[in-house]
């Protein structure tokens, strides 16, 4: 990175004149500013720019945090708004732009930021906004431009700049609209030191970009447990019966290479027969976790594989497998819980598949039962009303009449109740009773919109 950052540094530094014709703007954002709010901050702009310099390539290598004013001389109207500029030295990417310009009002943070950057923005530092902004990227990035000026186009905007002293000046021209974008850069505000940080940022933005794609082609709960399964047979082939285990030994020496979302798709057959084995958990239990919860991961993980490539009913009974049959055995109940609540919500996704409604929406409601997924659950459930137009008064009734269904399976955590005269199975960690699974759900700002 730092021979990049070299690279650019020592790169052309050729500045270009700039070819904008700036009166044209200049005449409608003093119109504008006739009857607008930021009338000295246009006007201040408008003076300081006949003033700027050319600005070279050097000049725009870093982030900058700033102000832009939105003005409409259409709508005679003007937006004060944070604004940034970016540049990814990995990349050499830049973008630019303004924060919230469709939101009617900014928050009480943005307000004392911008109140901060125009009367004096060496008091930044100590701002709260600033502190996460100066992190800020946008997805339209885009090579700057070299011609006459240097200036960026992306899909909505072009904007040119100039720069006088450690102030960074920049007009944004909308492709669709006369609007148009009066922006002002302090190169002084983020200290030096941060570029890394903030270069750190972006990359792991990236990584987690691509992640989340792999995990919407390769979905997997356990994608950081999976490989415990090969850890699990390690322990396993040490003992008897499993290390005269033919058909176990041929499997473990197949996965010779570390367990992952992408490859663990390749071992179907070798997780179903581990669903077969018969462990000792009174055995193993000081032993080895991994082994305990073998059964568990494998069936979890055959969920997610066939969930991935549209088999919904193998989805279907490996969730339910790894939600009753083969529970995750950890030291921590937050960890079992998370574990449970997400079947839950996948198997709600399973129903919607399958095109069993009642059930869809059935294994969601315990998840507002205060297990610690209420957020989730609530929005799925959101969608769903909306895009199936369910009758929020219907739904209401619905959930009034499962309340009273509540039962203890066995007494281990696992309970069942009726949803729609449809059976649903959850776990949790805390103890629920007819009144408290009511009293809690009822609670929730879900039920109250009903």
């Amino acid at each position: 990175m730092k021979n990049l950052l070299y690279l650019l540094l020592f790169a052309s530094q050729i500045s270009f004149a700039q070819n904008i014709d700036f009166k044209k703007f200049e005449a409608q954002a003093l119109k504008v500013a006739k009857t607008s709010k930021h009338a000295d901050l246009i006007k201040s702009f408008i003076a300081e720019n006949k003033e700027t310099e050319q600005i070279t390539q050097l000049d725009l290598i870093k982030d900058y945090v700033g102000f832009g004013i939105v003005i409409n001389p259409k709508n005679n109207s003007t937006k004060l708004l944070p604004a940034k500029y970016t540049f990814d030295i990995k990349t050499r990417l830049s973008a630019v732009g303004v924060i919230d310009l469709d939101k009617p009002e900014l928050t009480a943070k943005q307000l004392a930021y911008l109140s901060a950057f125009t009367k004096n923005p060496s008091t930044l530092a100590k701002d709260e906004y600033f502190r996460a902004f100066k992190y800020h990227t946008f997805t339209n990035e885009t090579k700057l431009e070299i011609g006459d000026d240097l200036l960026l186009k992306d899909q909505n905007y072009t904007t040119y700049f100039t720069t006088k002293n450690n102030l960074i000046y920049a007009i944004g021209m909308n492709k669709t609209s006369d609007e148009f974008i009066f922006y002002k850069f302090d190169t002084k505000v983020i200290p030096n030191d941060d570029y890394l940080l903030i270069q750190m940022e972006k990359n792991r933005k990236v990584k987690w970009a691509e992640e989340s794609k792999l995990r919407d082609v390769f979905p997997l709960y356990h994608d950081v447990r999976i490989d415990d399964i090969r850890t699990a047979l390690y322990y396993l082939l040490r003992e008897e019966p499993y290390k005269s285990d033919k058909k176990l030994m041929e499997y473990a020496k197949g996965m010779n290479k570390k367990l992952d979302r992408t490859n663990i798709r390749n071992y179907k057959a070798e997780l179903n027969y581990f669903l077969d084995l018969t462990i000792d958990e009174k055995f193993w239990k000081y032993k080895s976790d991994e082994v305990l919860n073998l059964k568990h991961t494998s069936a979890h993980a055959l969920a997610d594989i066939y969930f991935g490539s549209g088999d919904f009913k193998l989805a279907e009974n490996n969730f339910i497998r790894s939600l009753l049959s083969y529970r995750l055995i950890a030291a921590g109940g937050t960890t079992f819980q998370n574990d449970a609540n997400r079947i839950s919500y996948d198997l709600s996704k399973v129903y919607e598949k399958i095109g069993k409604p009642d059930e869809m929406i059935g294994y969601l409601i315990p998840l507002l039962n205060g297990n610690g997924s209420i957020n989730s659950a609530a929005a799925l459930l959101n969608t769903y009303i909306e895009q199936y137009k369910i009758d929020k008064k219907t739904l209401k009734k619905q959930l009034d009449a499962s309340f009273e269904t509540l039962g203890n399976l066995r007494g281990d955590g696992t309970y069942t109740y009726m949803f729609n005269g449809k059976t649903v199975f959850f776990l949790s960690v805390f103890t629920k009773t007819k009144s408290s699974f009511a009293k809690e759900v009822m609670e929730t700002d879900f039920y109250k919109s009903l």
